[in-house]
C-alpha cells in the first residue's frame, strides 16, 4: 500500500542539489538547485530554489508552487503580469509560455 510522503522543514532546508535550469535563461543563467522527495510518473514534488535572474519558460505539464521567500514577476506571452511574493501560491497550467 502507498505511504505518505512529507518534507519536513522545507524553508531552512539544507542539502539541495545543483539542477539543469527550469526554463530559458535570459542573460545570465541563475543557479538552481532542489530537492525532490516524490516522484510518481511525470509528478515530482519537492523543493527547488533559484538565484535572482530571469528565464523563459513553456510549460508542458502543470505546475503547484508555494513560494516560501522571495517575489517573482511573471509575464505571459500574451502580456499578463502576475507578481508571487514569499506566502503566495500559483499554477502554471499548462501550455503557459512566459518569462
Amino acid at each position: 500500500m502507498p505511504e505518505i510522503k512529507v518534507q519536513h522543514g522545507c524553508a531552512t532546508l539544507d542539502g539541495l542539489v545543483d539542477v539543469d535550469s527550469f526554463g530559458t535563461p535570459v542573460g545570465p543563467l541563475p543557479r538552481q538547485t532542489d530537492a525532490n522527495f516524490f516522484q510518481d510518473g511525470p509528478m515530482y514534488a519537492g523543493t527547488w530554489e533559484c538565484e535572482p535572474g530571469t528565464l523563459q519558460l513553456d510549460l508542458a505539464l502543470t505546475e503547484f508552487c508555494h513560494l516560501l521567500e522571495g517575489h517573482w514577476i511573471l509575464t505571459s506571452d500574451s502580456g499578463q503580469r502576475t507578481e508571487v511574493k514569499a506566502g503566495d501560491s500559483r499554477v502554471f497550467p499548462s501550455g503557459w509560455k512566459g518569462t
